[in-house]
């Protein structure tokens, strides 16, 4: 079962980077077959393997002997770590399932906001509705036309933490234009508010204002940098990092107690 683990977990890994950088560098998604992006040839079955291929061929093509990028294979090995927490952080086959989706489905939108600084609708909202499928309630439905009964669920998690973050974000906003008189500058980025809410849906209103506190704390570094540079910022990779993070701790913590 580990092994079969792996090579799922690789195969992800390996699938969510070639996915986006068919997206990134405005390629078909379906066709042609995966190639090698230096000379053009399509990849033999062997090739294909992930994590051996890379180590065999010596991180270079077969045919033009161009460099395979490290990214590669750490998106694999991530695909790997992704996987196995989806495995054994729960405890039914659904769960398992609709979690892996939702994780890789973060990791697949980290890949493209970290070159693009932007996503694509369609996979910001699946990760919403993944975040709804896995943590989403049917006696919810009920509480939602008695208010006065909602008192936790995804939906009240998810709408706060979006609401809180707009606000939040507004307000930053505001304070930018006044140091910029005459210029209007835009929004900070709407997609990190629909991942918030799906990260405040699943962990809950503590654990999900800790992991955005980790997660403003890692960008901390690179945001004095970029500022430097008046570069933006791709904030989902550490929103995601941050869930994790936040994710494996509660569940140990749960376990002990």
């Amino acid at each position: 079962m580990i092994f079969f683990l792996l090579i799922l977990g690789a195969s992800l890994g390996s699938f969510c980077k070639a996915l986006a950088d068919r997206i990134i560098y405005k390629q078909k998604i379906f066709y042609p077959r995966s190639f090698c992006f230096s000379c053009r040839r399509n990849l033999g079955f062997l090739e294909l393997i992930p994590i051996f291929s890379y180590i065999f061929l010596r991180a270079k093509c077969k045919y033009c002997k161009n460099k395979i990028p490290f990214e590669v294979f750490l998106s694999e090995i991530i695909g790997i770590f992704l996987i196995c927490i989806a495995y054994f952080f729960n405890t039914n086959l659904y769960d398992f399932i609709v979690f892996s989706f939702f994780v890789f489905n973060l990791f697949l939108l980290s890949l493209i906001d970290i070159k693009l600084k932007a996503v694509p609708e369609i996979l910001l909202w699946s990760a919403f509705f993944l975040a709804g499928f896995y943590a989403f309630k049917m006696e919810e439905i009920f509480y939602i036309f008695i208010f006065e009964n909602l008192k936790e669920g995804f939906l009240l998690y998810a709408v706060s933490f979006s609401g809180a973050l707009f606000l939040f974000k507004s307000f930053i906003l505001f304070l930018t234009n006044l140091k910029r008189k005459n210029k209007i500058s835009d929004n900070l980025g709407d997609a990190d508010i629909i991942i918030v809410a799906c990260i405040g849906g699943i962990l809950g209103f503590k654990d999900g204002f800790i992991s955005l506190f980790i997660a403003c704390i890692l960008t901390l570094p690179f945001f004095i940098i970029k500022a430097r540079k008046e570069k933006e910022l791709a904030m989902i990779p550490f929103l995601t990092l941050s869930f994790i993070l936040v994710w494996i701790f509660r569940i140990n913590y749960e376990t002990l107690l």
